[in-house]
């Protein structure tokens, strides 16, 4: 989406000091093509984008928006007082030029899955833009926005948050068609400080400036099964719930060949879905997304045949064969006790022996050893052979547990030589823990790539 320096200032509400009709997208990184690109110097906890002006206009941006610029600096200038309330106002803005339907989507966990799902489902409405990576925060979502074409014909944007009133935020920015709160459960507890926190934090998506906005309910989350009530809107519904819209009538996994097999009822009759991956928990978030496209007109049978294409994103249950013939389930990127408990629920429904490589799970609070121990003992309660766990959390939450099955430890790195000995061919290890934790390193291990990854 390109911007005059007139159009910046008016949305920014900074002041214009240029000439010309110069006009291009704008970035806030310098490692970006600046050329005919305006640079936005944004300032955050541990960096200025002000430091970078002169690179900036050095590497070809046509122009910089900013609190201030060198005075020997001679390029055009949109002047504000804020970068990042500039950024939000500008992404409010691009919204404004968008001519297709905007879907906003959070949730404690399967968000990013959920939106590639959804990404699938809408294309027989044409082309859609979506978040890229995890662009889903306070500078993310108006990022997404504002690389949208002002054409396109639908806009998926994911929003997370860290602390309250960060959706809030992010739905003025955003200001949703379609309106998806994918599930509740302990996440970020240290600024939200209990599940009912996140409810109420997440719930946002629908209450802040909801206009005619479809309101889209997951009817088995107790947190959110009430806001399918009440008459001021429409709203679709999705589930195993027997009301619901979009009913997840049976689910199959078939290991074999790596893909779940679901029958959903819907208002159109039966649709068959397939997806190239394995977990009921990826059926719940495939009827989300088809309860979208119902929400959009979408015809079913047409959006249920994009889910056979979609891919596993990031480190997110993706299928890594290892050296030995094991085969590993990379679902690295992140955890709190609703995605962990997810993953383990696939695994254990999986055929051979079942290895469990879990890290600590991070931003939980006060509460965060009782999370860690109830997490483990669930997993000790599933047909694992084996429940290796591994972090401060992890091991304080695993000490006084006699099974013969469980292995602690503080360090990575002090489990993975018998791990990678005790590994056979046929073998599944599933690799999960919050992303401070990193966990991919034992896979860099497993796998040989990189041993010095894996030992630091």
């Amino acid at each position: 989406m390109k911007w005059t320096g007139e159009q910046l200032a008016a949305a920014a509400g900074g002041e214009w000091w240029g000439e010309g009709e110069l006009s291009g997208p704008v970035s806030t990184d310098t490692r970006d093509d600046l050329r005919g690109r305006w640079f936005l110097a944004i300032e955050g906890a541990r960096f200025d984008g002000h430091t970078f002006l002169r690179q900036a206009v050095e590497s070809g941006a046509i122009g910089i928006v900013s609190r201030h610029k060198p005075d020997d600096l001679q390029t055009p200038w949109v002047q504000v007082e804020d970068t990042t309330l500039a950024l939000q106002c500008i992404g409010a803005a691009a919204r404004d030029r968008l001519k297709g339907p905007v879907v906003g989507l959070t949730g404690t966990a399967g968000k990013t899955t959920t939106r590639a799902f959804i990404e699938k489902v809408l294309q027989p409405l044409g082309a859609v833009h979506t978040t890229v990576g995890n662009l889903n925060n306070h500078l993310g979502v108006p990022m997404t926005l504002m690389a949208a074409p002002e054409d396109v014909d639908a806009c998926v944007v994911e929003m997370g948050t860290s602390g309250p009133g960060e959706i809030a935020v992010l739905t003025r920015i955003a200001r949703p068609d379609v309106r998806l709160v994918i599930n509740v459960g302990p996440g970020h507890l240290e600024e939200l400080g209990s599940v009912q926190g996140v409810a109420e934090e997440k719930t946002c998506l629908y209450t802040e400036e909801p206009g005619e906005s479809v309101r889209v309910v997951n009817l088995d989350d107790v947190w959110l099964a009430p806001w399918a009530k009440g008459p001021d809107h429409r709203v679709v519904t999705y589930g195993h719930h027997e009301d619901a819209d979009i009913r997840i009538r049976s689910v199959e996994l078939r290991v074999g060949e790596w893909r779940t097999v679901a029958e959903l009822d819907t208002p159109e009759g039966v649709i068959g879905i397939v997806l190239p991956m394995v977990g009921e928990h990826f059926a719940h978030n495939a009827a989300a997304a088809m309860a979208v496209a119902h929400a959009l007109g979408v015809p079913l049978a047409e959006a249920a045949e994009g889910l056979s294409t979609v891919e596993p994103v990031g480190m997110r249950m993706k299928r890594i064969e290892l050296p030995e013939g094991a085969i590993a389930l990379n679902d690295a990127y992140n955890a709190n006790p609703t995605s962990m408990l997810a993953s383990l629920q696939v695994l254990a429904a999986l055929p051979g022996r079942r290895f469990a490589l879990l890290g600590d799970m991070l931003e939980l609070g006060g509460d965060e050893v009782d999370f860690h121990r109830t997490l483990v003992e669930q997993a000790l309660a599933l047909p694992l052979h084996k429940v290796l766990v591994v972090g401060e959390r992890m091991e304080q939450a695993a000490r006084g547990m006699q099974d013969p099955r469980l292995r602690a430890s503080l360090h990575l790195e002090d489990l993975l030589p018998d791990l990678s000995l005790e590994l056979q061919r046929g073998d599944l290890l599933l690799v999960k823990g919050s992303r401070g934790a990193r966990m991919e390193r034992a896979l860099s291990f497993l796998s040989g790539t990189d041993d010095r990854e894996a030992h630091s």
